[in-house]
């Protein structure tokens, strides 16, 4: 689903009362929606969910780490030394990490999940964010969103 098709789908606009496009700039709107993902992302991590986690195999011993690389998933044979990672052990040697949140930067980026329900989650987090640094009280609003979120 790409972000625009989500801000569609969600009614974001209407939700956060802006639809003449006067307060919110699609730029905001994407930093909010990245906000979300962060949040949504190491809350999937801390559940080992599968999309947020890769493989790397090691055909040698030092390697350069993967784009996405965020962290590994456990204590693997490993030192991290900047962008570099050197294994230690019988090679190839497959490696867990978990993935770095993809960051997104225009409404004809895909959303990052493949369960269109967490990318709902990601909407209704985003106007959560936005209403309440305008000021506004959205607990409830936050609260019903990590609440299904955990139950996910």
């Amino acid at each position: 689903m790409l972000v625009s098709e989500l801000l569609s789908k969600a009614a974001v606009k209407d939700r956060l009362s802006d639809t003449l496009d006067t307060g919110y700039e699609d730029n905001e709107l994407l930093a909010y929606l990245n906000d979300a993902i962060n949040v949504i992302w190491n809350f999937l991590i801390s559940s080992n969910y599968y999309e947020c986690i890769g493989d790397i195999t090691f055909t040698v011993s030092s390697t350069e780490l993967p784009s996405d690389w965020y962290k590994v998933t456990n204590q693997a044979p490993i030192i991290i030394n900047g962008s570099t990672a050197t294994v230690y052990g019988v090679l190839p040697l497959t490696v867990r990490y978990y993935k770095r949140a993809p960051q997104l930067t225009a409404l004809t980026d895909t959303m990052p999940f493949k369960n269109d329900a967490i990318s709902n989650i990601a909407a209704q987090l985003l106007v959560v964010l936005a209403m309440t640094n305008h000021g506004y009280n959205m607990d409830t609003e936050r609260d019903i969103a990590q609440t299904t979120l955990s139950l996910m």
